[in-house]
């Protein structure tokens, strides 16, 4: 299968091309829409390209000449997506959208979809009798679950669901409800960005995201948002979980254990051994979508949360801060360090800090 990979950014042309061709596929990258205008006489399955480019051809003008030109399939990817954009990508004839940064499995998945569609595409043209009436059949569901899949990229899939549920209104649904939420920040990524190049902090954000995600989707958890080299998580929302402060401590100490096996991991390479703090934090907040009709997203408000990225912030590579509700909550199943009554930016009140170091083992008999 044959790929060209467009993208003035050389990080990511680079990265893209290294990884695809890794995975056993004919890889040509170019820098500009123009470079890729001059090879369009060309046989190619996939055009992998960039949104916003400089110069007079961008992703959305070349898309037009690559679908005048043949039947190749066309990703976008872009670091600045908005919903209008996606949705109208798709309705145009992009077969796919990447949000930037994106991981290596997300594109490896974009682009096993994509040869799978074109498999099946070959397979159905050998079947003249239906073939008109199983190509709108299939092209109407494709738009229908390109949409769905790209609107994912933007929410999580149970906000997603909230979203469809009430496409009327949902931008003004909101309710008070008691949630626990989970800041992570990623310990002195900054300087460390600034001495390597792009390929290595791209490679280091996502080698340490991945199994913190996976740590907090594992207990029943959402990813909120990224936050920088950051990200906030929620437990009790959009989705109900009336055991939320326990599920979000197991998260945390997953999230944990497994950044700090991949710190000593990277230290045995002679690479930083990055690490993360985290802060959590049980309260009352309003759960909704925050925003207007054109423009919103959900999310979570309130002093809990404010209290949440506050004790993240101020949490030591590999510690765990709590809040003086969760602790209460907590004491009783995993062990705890101490209360320490401190004083944070923001905070009126000074507030009982404890440390959350494990999960106590149930003493058999």
């Amino acid at each position: 299968m044959k790929i060209l990979v467009v993208d003035d950014e050389a990080a990511v042309r680079d990265l893209c091309s290294q990884v695809l061709r890794n995975a056993g596929y004919d890889v040509h990258p170019v820098a500009s829409g123009e470079d890729a205008l001059a090879l369009l006489d060309q046989t190619w399955d996939i055009v992998l390209t960039d949104f916003a480019m400089p110069g007079s051809v961008d992703g959305g003008k070349l898309m037009w000449r690559v679908r005048a030109a043949g039947d190749a399939d066309i990703i976008l990817m872009t670091g600045y997506p908005t919903l209008d954009m996606a949705v109208e990508a798709v309705k145009t004839g992009a077969y796919d959208f990447l949000i930037k940064p994106f991981s290596i499995n997300t594109l490896l998945l974009a682009v096993k979809r994509c040869m799978n569609k074109r498999d099946l595409s070959q397979e159905l043209a050998h079947v003249k009798i239906l073939r008109e009436e199983l190509d709108q059949a299939y092209t109407k569901l494709e738009q229908t679950e390109r949409v769905r899949e790209t609107f994912g990229q933007f929410v999580t899939p149970e906000v997603a669901k909230l979203v469809l549920a009430n496409p009327q209104d949902f931008w003004k649904r909101g309710e008070r409800k008691v949630v626990t939420v989970l800041f992570a920040d990623i310990r002195n990524f900054t300087p460390f960005s600034a001495r390597v190049q792009p390929e290595e902090v791209v490679s280091a954000l996502n080698g340490i995201f991945a199994p913190v995600i996976d740590a907090i989707q594992r207990e029943g958890g959402i990813l909120n948002k990224f936050i920088g080299d950051g990200l906030m998580a929620l437990f009790g929302a959009p989705v109900p979980n009336e055991d939320h402060a326990r599920a979000a401590a197991r998260a945390a100490l997953r999230a944990r254990d497994a950044v700090e096996a991949l710190s000593e991991s990277r230290r045995q390479l002679g690479l930083d051994p990055l690490r993360i703090g985290i802060g959590l934090n049980t309260g009352e907040v309003v759960a909704g979508c925050v925003g207007t009709k054109d423009r919103t997203e959900y999310s979570v408000i309130g002093y809990a949360v404010n209290l949440g990225a506050r004790l993240e912030a101020i949490a030591a590579p590999g510690q765990i801060l709590l809040g003086p509700a969760i602790s209460n909550i907590l004491r009783e199943t995993f062990e705890l360090s101490g209360t320490v009554t401190l004083k944070m930016g923001g905070i009126p009140e000074p507030v009982p800090v404890t440390e959350l170091i494990g999960e106590k083992r149930a003493c058999s008999l």
